[in-house]
């Protein structure tokens, strides 16, 4: 198991986890001065959905773009264990609340809302490497956010604000499972894109 830690070291996972534990633990903590109602709406459950793959995509890359692309290694496995278990990981996490009175639910939007934002992660991280994975994330959260737009009976409209969808909208769900797919497919295969030698050289 020394690999697996060392593998999670040099990923700074801990940290990662850390940071995303203390951020949901705020939303969920700070709830109840907003609301009345003890179930998290979709816009907040977005919200910590996508703290944490924003946590997660800084750990997607390694210091050493050479080992991350050896061919020694069968990376493409690694890279989509990496993704599914920070997934898992993260539907975990939001879903201990039920164990409270103040909930991330239902479990359809927590888990599509996560889906779709750590596929768009990875596939940020594929195209852009891991210090800019955040953007596509949130650019879409954001626009998701805005406040005229909801739960809609158009499918453009369930398509572009899917993380507010209800549970069980095909349109919404269609979505978040493409940029899941696409997302992962990306990552596994391609990884993140090498960094110039100046910046991954050791400082002097």
């Amino acid at each position: 198991m020394r690999w697996l830690r060392l593998y999670l070291r040099a990923r700074r996972v801990p940290l990662a986890l850390a940071g995303t534990v203390c951020a949901t633990g705020s939303l969920w903590a700070s709830w109840p001065y907003f609301s009345d109602g003890q179930t998290v709406n979709a816009r907040v459950v977005s919200v910590a959905a996508l703290i944490a793959a924003v946590a997660v995509g800084t750990t997607l890359g390694g210091a050493d773009d050479a080992l991350d692309h050896t061919a020694s290694v069968n990376w493409p496995a690694r890279r989509a264990g990496h993704v599914l278990l920070a997934a898992a990981a993260i539907v975990a996490l939001l879903l201990t609340s039920t164990l409270t009175d103040v909930r991330f639910e239902p479990l359809g939007v927590v888990a599509r809302n996560t889906a779709g934002l750590l596929g768009l992660t990875a596939l940020g991280a594929a195209l852009l490497g891991a210090a800019l994975s955040w953007i596509a994330p949130l650019i879409w959260t954001l626009v998701a956010m805005l406040p005229w737009l909801g739960p809609s009976d158009q499918v453009r409209l369930q398509v572009g604000a899917w993380l507010v969808q209800p549970a069980g909208t095909t349109a919404a769900t269609v979505c978040a499972t493409v940029l899941a797919v696409v997302g992962l497919v990306a990552y596994a295969l391609r990884g993140c894109p090498r960094r110039p030698a100046a910046e991954t050289a050791p400082d002097r």
